[in-house]
């Protein structure tokens, strides 16, 4: 998605010219994928346009070690350099693409290319989520074009949508499978009763999970894009250290069996909606949904956006989420959008959607009430259920039923409570207390029922 400064771009050329000059930073994954597409789509492009998108530079630190040849066959006179600098001062570059992945170097590079009064296009959401409005601050000062929405959902046009589709909407609440290393994951432990283990070494094998997946599998990748979701959608800046995230590590194939016997699935869901007293309640957790909503239809490496409205009620957007190429398509599309208003001197979107911001009031997630799931894995002793029974009872929870899959071990024998709705909070507190009973063979593990 673009995002543009409401005073016209410093940069514009008029309707005659001719090109419009691309500086990469960054020949990662996504950086290199964005190259090719550029020169794969090179004739379509200037077709849409009405002008060329001329690559003039591309840096990378590791530039020495990388086979170009694929690239300077194809591109003439192309400037290569380790130094991003050099692509952020060069006269010939108008609009600069940043790909690299640390913060820190993504930021300065940002900063420096909006206040030179360069367009800046990135695909860094820890950078949009956590300096979000510093960038938008910069780019109005600078008179320079903002694109971001490669940093929601991949090649999936979400922040698009929000912006311009849907900006008469009043939305109510926002949840995504935003992740797609954790719905492979999540989809093959359902569908090949694989184990975590298993799947999460599937998914590294094809390319959806980086060698350390901890950003994927423990929810801090989707964190930042919810922190996104929530200033689109509600104008809001939520902190993003302040946001509860949970991973999926505990989840078992067994736990997709009882789901399954109650009609469900398990997702791992960043949800962003409207609370009491003009706050938000954000979170990113599994939680048990029913296999007839919108989200469970959200399968593999794919990413899923349901946008809940005052007025136009549910709205969903789903496509690839992962990968060099789909991120690609959203890296050029918001190039080709800034663009166009380069050639033409027109105003921008306004940025983030929003002209006046607040910062987000959370609200506590422990006293969300909600029912919830329960599930126990014990080395099988009489009076176990008396005993979790009680210590549920003495925080004012009540169980709904009890649940037990047949052939299983009594050394690990798990079965599942589900509760009736019940404080969050309360129900952290009875847990705790369970997971100290000497029966456990394994912690406790407890969702959410989310309708």
């Amino acid at each position: 998605m673009r995002e543009h400064p409401t005073k016209r771009s410093s940069a514009a050329g008029g309707p005659s010219r001719r090109s419009i000059g691309l500086g990469v930073i960054g020949l990662g994954t996504v950086g290199a994928s964005t190259v090719r597409v550029l020169l794969e789509h090179q004739r379509e492009i200037e077709r849409r346009l009405g002008c060329k998108l001329d690559l003039k530079a591309v840096c990378s630190r590791r530039i020495e070690s990388l086979d170009l040849s694929w690239l300077r066959g194809r591109v003439k006179n192309i400037k290569v350099t380790p130094d991003w600098r050099h692509v952020v001062r060069d006269s010939e570059v108008d609009v600069v693409v940043e790909l690299v992945g640390n913060l820190e170097a993504a930021r300065a590079i940002a900063l420096t290319a909006l206040a030179g009064g360069k367009h800046l296009v990135t695909a860094n959401k820890q950078l949009v989520a956590e300096h979000g409005l510093e960038l938008v601050g910069q780019s109005q000062r600078a008179g320079a074009g903002l694109g971001i929405e490669a940093c929601v959902a991949g090649g999936t046009p979400v922040l698009h949508a929000i912006r311009e589709g849907l900006a008469g909407e009043h939305f109510t609440s926002v949840l995504g499978i935003l992740n797609g290393t954790t719905n492979y994951i999540l989809t093959e432990m359902e569908d090949r009763a694989s184990t975590f283990a298993d799947a999460l070494a599937e998914a590294q094998q094809r390319g959806y999970a980086e060698p350390d997946p901890t950003a994927d599998v423990e929810g801090h990748d989707a964190r930042y894009k919810i922190a996104i979701l929530a200033m689109l959608c509600f104008g809001a800046a939520v902190p993003v250290a302040e946001i509860p995230a949970e991973g999926i590590g505990a989840i078992d194939p067994v736990d997709f069996a009882y789901a399954h016997r109650l009609n469900r699935t398990i997702r791992l869901i960043a949800a962003a909606e409207r609370a009491a007293g003009r706050r938000l309640r954000v979170s990113v957790r599994p939680v048990m949904i029913p296999r007839t909503a919108l989200l469970a239809s959200v399968r593999g490496a794919t990413n899923g956006v349901l946008l809940v409205g005052d007025k136009g009620g549910n709205t969903m957007i789903t496509g690839r989420g992962a990968g060099g190429d789909p991120t690609a398509v959203a890296v050029l599309s918001d190039v080709i959008e800034i663009a166009r208003d380069v050639l033409s001197g027109a105003a921008g979107a306004t940025p983030l959607g929003y002209t006046a911001w607040h910062a987000a009031r959370l609200a506590p997630l422990g006293r969300q009430v909600a029912p919830f799931y329960l599930r126990l894995v014990v080395r099988d002793r009489p009076g176990i259920i008396a005993r979790v029974s009680g210590i549920l009872a003495r925080h004012r929870i009540n169980i709904d039923a009890v649940l037990q899959e047949p052939g299983q071990s009594k050394s690990a024998l798990p079965f599942v409570l589900t509760l009736e709705p019940a404080r969050q909070e309360h129900v952290a507190r009875a847990v705790r207390e369970i997971a100290r009973l000497k029966v456990l063979a394994q912690p406790p593990l407890v969702m959410p029922f989310l309708e």
